[in-house]
């Protein structure tokens, strides 16, 4: 298989040359789109009529400055984009409590997820967005579009930093398609998705793409990345227009050298295997080098959302997205704030996430040094369990949150309803702000932001490759993979001013695997990670998803009925996703993963 680049191409390849002859009304018509879609206005001029020929509008920057703009939609600005769930709702880390909605279906309708039928389906999205990257690299990037024509060292450092934006723009779209559609197609090989490294009009007719082996996507996400390393700043700071706080938000070759981390990290998994966990290990351990060996504390119960869930300057964030205007919003909290909130309750974390979550003193549940009280499961657990779950009884917005039978957030409490209850026994506490209100009359909201990169990920990165290469305390590196993940739990509050025994307890690669996996999933939960790193390290992917009845005794204290809710249906071969059915009828060459 061919990428589309300027040695090898498709039958309907676009050169940089013949991209200049394209035809007005296209270029046109594009924009419209464009305009259409962009959230940032001032890039385009709202007079743009179809009298504008080829040369006004290469002579004006910002129209083509706005094809990269338009492609920046591929980076979500929410956590919950499958149509109000989160992604962990398709896990046994949550249920949404809109049973008919799709990512529910994925886990509990048999034959729902399918490549008729799949709610994380992004394929054409992506492609357009591809397009527009490399149309703009290929007409935006060679001097030709004079972006300050009065000076021409800014018009320099300023078209760099478009190039390193460009190419990384590209190799977080292949790597999103390449996360959701690579896999053992129906011949027996790896494959990814069809690499799209030119300008070409995925709409005409005669276009017969074909997938790359996933180890090619692989290394061009790689390559692009590199790119974008060397021509992107390390941080945006001060006043400077161009390279200053005001463009918080565009990646970095932090954030390049993270994502890179992240793609090499999913190619060494089992489920894929194309690249070395030591590649991984050095690509994590590169962004170390640039963040340093301690993560900062930004976790605080008490102010969790003022100090992070609902600041996006905390200097937790590699890379983030903010969502909502210039005076915030509160969707999520209309969406998953309790009943008695005046919310939907819509997520609801399971007790197999809660159970995830070790004691205090770092010791799991159901070690026997934990001192865990099944009649009181929420008693000194590791404070992230505060900062993730609205438990019963928890105090939220100065209110107990009572998901007891009878409780104010339990059918049939007022207001409250099968529709906007907890069907676990829990409501989500993580990115939600308790600054935001939903009382008619007095309705507030708050800033919120996708944490699309962060430290505390490159440090669980670094920690499973090292572990996968090394084990626990090997590798020349800046951490070992003990001390990586000792760095995560000590800024989490694990056994806070002490030593952290069970961690010194580990000493077997197999075991600090799966306390490295437990660790990434209660660390990152909610943040888009779990539903594919099952996947990558070949899972369980039907474990039953449990929550609890609890009833209240004479005596104020609480009885916990833990139940089986759901029990998932997914099939051994969805470790992989289905490529689109229209896709597969569109052209021969495009193979199908096995079992879709």
């Amino acid at each position: 298989m061919q990428k589309t680049d300027n040695k090898e191409t498709l039958s309907t390849m676009k050169t940089k040359d013949s991209i200049k002859k394209y035809t007005m009304r296209n270029i046109l018509i594009a924009f419209g789109i464009l305009i259409a879609f962009s959230s940032c206005d001032d890039y385009f001029d709202p007079k743009l009529t179809n009298e504008r020929s080829e040369e006004q509008f290469l002579a004006n920057a910002d129209y083509v400055r706005g094809l990269l703009t338009y492609a920046y939609r591929a980076i979500p600005s929410s956590f919950d984009t499958y149509g109000g769930d989160f992604l962990d709702a398709a896990t046994d880390n949550a249920l949404s409590n809109v049973p008919a909605g799709g990512i529910n279906r994925m886990v509990e309708t048999d034959g729902f997820w399918s490549a008729v039928s799949n709610p994380i389906n992004n394929w054409q999205g992506r492609y357009d967005d591809l397009k527009n990257v490399n149309q703009f690299i290929e007409i935006g990037l060679d001097g030709t579009v004079v972006y300050f024509k009065a000076d021409e060292e800014r018009d320099e450092a300023y078209r760099q930093r478009l190039k390193g934006e460009a190419y990384f723009l590209r190799a977080w779209i292949h790597f999103d398609l390449l996360r959701r559609y690579g896999g053992i197609d129906t011949s027996g090989n790896l494959m990814g998705i069809p690499l799209i490294t030119s300008f070409i009009d995925i709409n005409v007719d005669d276009l017969n793409l074909s997938r790359n082996t996933y180890d090619e996507c692989v290394q061009q996400i790689v390559e692009d990345l590199n790119v974008a390393i060397t021509n992107l700043p390390s941080e945006y700071t001060g006043s400077n227009d161009d390279f200053g706080i005001n463009n918080l938000g565009r990646p970095t070759s932090i954030a390049s050298k993270a994502l890179k981390s992240r793609v090499l990290l999913y190619a060494a998994s089992p489920s894929f295997g194309t690249s070395s966990y030591t590649d991984a290990a050095q690509a994590a351990n590169d962004v170390i080098d640039d963040i340093g060996t301690t993560l900062p504390n930004v976790y605080d119960i008490d102010n969790i959302s003022k100090d992070y869930f609902n600041n996006d300057t905390n200097d937790e964030l590699i890379m983030r997205r903010v969502n909502g205007g210039t005076n915030g919003d509160n969707g999520l909290e209309q969406s998953n704030f309790p009943p008695s909130l005046l919310g939907n309750g819509r997520c609801n974390p399971s007790q197999n996430l809660v159970d995830a979550f070790p004691m205090a003193n770092g010791y799991p549940i159901n070690n026997p040094s934990s001192g865990y009280d099944e009649n009181m499961m929420y008693n000194n657990r590791d404070p992230r369990f505060e900062m993730t779950v609205i438990y019963n009884n928890r105090i939220f917005k100065g209110q107990a949150i009572e998901t007891f039978q009878g409780g104010n957030n339990v059918p049939p409490a007022p207001g409250v309803t099968v529709e906007n209850s907890t069907r676990t026994g829990y409501y989500l506490r993580k990115w939600i702000s308790n600054s935001s209100n939903l009382v008619p009359g007095n309705i507030s909201s708050d800033y919120h932001y996708n944490a699309l990169l962060r430290k505390a990920e490159v440090f669980l990165n670094l920690a499973e490759a090292a572990n996968e290469a090394y084990g626990p305390d090997g590798g020349n590196l800046n951490l070992t993979a003990r001390q990586a993940i000792a760095e995560v739990r000590r800024r989490a509050g694990i056994a806070s001013g002490g030593n952290d025994d069970y961690l010194a307890s580990i000493t077997t690669k197999e075991a600090m695997r799966e306390l490295i996996k437990n660790e990434r999933r209660i660390e990152l939960c909610f943040e888009g990670h779990y539903f594919f790193d099952l996947r990558r390290w070949k899972d369980n992917l039907n474990m039953p998803i449990e929550g609890v009845t609890i009833t209240k005794n004479p005596d104020d204290s609480f009885n916990y009925d833990r139940q089986t809710i759901v029990v998932p249906s997914y099939k051994d071969f969805m470790i992989y996703g289905p490529l689109p059915f229209n896709e597969i009828l569109k052209t021969q060459n495009i193979t199908q993963n096995q079992g879709w």
